[in-house]
């Protein structure tokens, strides 16, 4: 299991609760909780700070992946040290944060390191290290993956640092490694904001903006469980807008003959089995005998 955490936040041109934010834009902060695929919890309001409620959500859930393996991952925007204790708090077998905030004194430690504590050179050019560092107000050290890498034609090594909680035998590599595939898991939020156009709040009310969301986050989720659940390996990277337009939006003939009226659906081969469950599932079935004159009747044929 694994549960990113992602926040954005959005502009608008006016809504109530709405902030300035650092782009000086007039905007709302929406701040997620995702486990794998699916999002766990959502809030959305003018939230200052894009994390604000990143321990409410460990606290809220924490049983969801109690007892469980788990792997946590967030962005720089989790990194102060009161998200990195409630982080470590929140008991996950692994974690990791992209540290890119507060790196003076961590490159100096890893400038004082020696040559014998960075392993040997990728293919790339990186080295990496393990450092350990306390952070602000932190009681106890975290531990942090560095690499570092020197551009041609500089003459000065670059840094990258990542918080974590690594694993058994795990290397500063390996932590870099796993904390990468990030990225893809936060494209989920990327399908809420563009495919589902959340990037445009559409009421002034504060509290009409959230009820739209959190049906719109409703629907994300169950075009989601379907894709898991019904297709095939080869379409489980299909984004939502693809979904919509395969499974949701598809050509219908209609026509009319005496007192029926049939609906003609078009899908494609591989579709008919989505179709066929559905359509067993949740169309009612017409009793037996012809049709009462007062009501119409439609039928669906594949």
């Amino acid at each position: 299991m694994i549960v990113p955490a992602s926040n954005q936040l959005i502009p608008i041109n006016h809504c109530e609760g709405a902030r300035i934010n650092y782009n000086g834009d007039r905007a709302l902060s929406l701040q997620t909780l995702w486990r794998g695929p699916f999002v766990m919890d959502a809030i959305l309001d003018g939230s200052s700070d894009v994390s604000e409620h990143l321990p409410a959500f460990l606290g809220q859930h924490e049983d969801r992946w109690k007892g469980r393996k788990t792997h946590f991952y967030a962005d720089s925007g989790s990194s102060a040290s009161e998200y990195l204790k409630a982080i470590r708090e929140a008991k996950f077998t692994h974690w990791s944060v992209s540290y890119n905030k507060w790196t003076k004194v961590l490159e100096q430690l890893a400038g004082d390191l020696p040559e014998s504590r960075w392993s040997e050179p990728n293919e790339k050019g990186e080295q990496f290290a393990w450092l350990r560092h306390t952070p602000g107000e932190m009681e106890e050290a975290v531990t942090f993956a560095a690499l570092r890498r020197k551009p041609e034609g500089e003459m000065f090594w670059r840094y990258a640092f990542v918080a974590c909680e690594p694993g058994e035998g795990w290397t500063p590599q390996a932590v870099f490694e796993r904390h990468a595939l990030k990225g893809d898991k936060e494209r989920g939020f990327s399908e809420l904001l563009s495919d589902l156009d959340l990037h445009h709040p559409p009421c002034e009310k504060l509290i009409a903006n959230q009820a739209f969301y959190a049906l719109v986050i409703l629907t994300y989720n169950i075009l989601t469980a379907m894709k898991v659940l019904d297709l095939e390996d080869d379409q489980q990277p299909w984004r939502v807008r693809t979904l919509i337009r395969n499974l949701l939006t598809v050509p219908v003939t209609v026509s009319s003959h005496a007192r029926y009226t049939r609906a003609w659906i078009r899908v494609p081969q591989w579709l008919l089995r989505v179709w066929r469950l559905f359509l067993h599932q949740w169309i009612p079935k017409r009793k037996p005998g012809r049709p009462s004159k007062r009501e119409d009747a439609f039928s669906l044929r594949l």
